[in-house]
């Protein structure tokens, strides 16, 4: 009986030290269960919040991305209810989306460089200046560059500029990309046109690369230069004698060379004090006026030349000389030539210059021809060209002026004392609307 009691004893105290180590056990794990539900309620519902706030702004961006491709193939009507449901979404959508292209811009450069910076790391031998003055050629061989990048058969086709039509949309409009070349000459002929519009030129080569190159075409810029210096155009390597400078092309030649400027005028602006007449009333009394007046000189691609004196502030003077088929009486009008720096002008007042062929006049009852040339008034001016710190061939500075009256076959002439006083220097000023219609051609 006593072994038989040990050995119970021995079973229970066994048990219950198991049992004791199963309640510590789970209270631990317990324990360990609570404090992870603590710690998850802390956290878990802002998990939640940020990640509906993800998956609403990768929806907007899905969207706005969608809209972007339909209208780059040009369906903007279909592209507008995806941009009206990525703003309904996230209404700052364009701009956060314009933010993350901008940084896998620049993560993409970043990689795409590595292997250029690896490169200059391991060319040590290679001095830091032929870096520089490669991007500066660069630069300057902008023309050739874009020349070489419109040879690349894969993207432009042989073409000299680049269709954004979708392939897929059936359209009956002929895109510019497909006219020949001679057809986009002419039309670049019209935008120039007789009246010498280099601007909108200019403005059209900043389009894209092919018009870039159209607008450096060398016949548009020669036909320039012939049409403002005529038979003195010279040549580019400097052969005669009136030109004595280099120019690489016919564009630099129009640039850099001494000319006048035909979209606008020059003005000048004469002040200065006359005395008047004595009072009857007050014999000490003699006012002073003061005399204002403005002087505007147009001139024309074709020779031509137009000379006003008008007390008209510039905003109305300008219209005044703006249509050159209805002259007003008191505007001069002739021709001028360019020599060097020097600019020769011959004027005469417009009312002279109209035809009086087939005019008479009686005397003593005689019928005898009106000669037109018997009476005559010329001005005879010279003018220096001179260039400002913003702009080229910008003012004109007064070098000889000659009145010639013609009487009776008789030449009478008188030179005009020229100061600053009286003849200030002429300023350039362009006029917008006087390159407004296109009347020919550039031939």
């Amino acid at each position: 009986m006593s072994e038989v009691d040990s050995d119970t004893e021995g079973q229970d105290q066994g048990v219950s030290a198991l049992d004791t180590f199963r309640e510590s056990w789970q209270r631990e794990l317990q324990v360990q269960a609570e404090l992870t539900q603590v710690d998850a309620g802390s956290t878990v519902p802002g998990h939640s919040h940020a990640s509906e706030a993800d998956l609403l702004q990768a929806k907007a961006e899905s969207l706005y991305r969608t809209a972007v491709q339909l209208e780059q193939r040009g369906k903007v009507y279909d592209a507008i209810p995806f941009y009206r449901k990525a703003t309904q979404i996230v209404p700052d959508i364009e701009f956060k989306f314009y933010e993350q292209q901008k940084l896998n811009n620049e993560a993409n450069k970043k990689y795409n460089s590595l292997a250029s910076d690896f490169a200059k790391q391991l060319d040590l031998g290679q001095p830091q200046s032929e870096g520089i003055e490669g991007g500066d050629k660069l630069i300057e061989n902008l023309y050739e560059k874009f020349q070489h990048d419109l040879c690349q058969e894969n993207v432009y086709n042989g073409k000299l500029m680049a269709s954004s039509r979708d392939p897929g949309v059936i359209s009956t409009g002929l895109h510019i990309s497909d006219l020949p070349p001679e057809i986009v000459m002419r039309i670049l002929r019209w935008v120039v046109s007789s009246q010498l519009d280099m601007r909108s030129l200019e403005q059209c080569s900043a389009v894209c690369k092919g018009f870039y190159v159209y607008a450096r075409e060398e016949e548009l810029w020669r036909l320039a230069c012939v049409k403002v210096w005529g038979h003195s155009t010279g040549t580019l390597d400097a052969q005669d004698s009136e030109n004595t400078t280099v120019y690489s092309s016919w564009r630099d030649m129009f640039i850099r060379r001494e000319r006048v400027n035909f979209s606008g005028c020059y003005i000048s602006k004469t002040t200065y004090l006359r005395m008047g007449e004595n009072s009857f009333q007050d014999q000490f009394y003699r006012p002073v006026q003061l005399v204002e007046y403005y002087r505007y000189i147009r001139f024309m691609p074709d020779g031509k030349v137009l000379m006003m004196t008008s007390a008209d502030e510039p905003s109305q003077g300008v219209t005044k000389i703006r249509n050159l088929h209805n002259i007003r009486p008191d505007v001069l009008r002739g021709r001028y030539r360019l020599f060097g720096n020097t600019v020769t002008l011959v004027l005469q007042k417009s009312s002279q210059t109209r035809g009086t062929t087939g005019h008479i006049r009686q005397r003593r009852g005689s019928v005898m021809p009106l000669d037109e040339d018997s009476n005559t008034t010329q001005f005879l001016i010279e003018l220096r060209i001179t260039h400002s710190p913003k702009r080229r061939c910008a003012q004109l500075v007064w070098s000889h002026y000659t009145l010639v009256q013609k009487r009776n076959k008789v030449d009478t002439s008188s030179d005009f004392d020229l100061t600053d006083a009286k003849y200030p220097s002429l300023w350039f000023s362009p006029v917008k609307s006087y390159h407004l219609d296109a009347d020919a051609p550039l031939v």
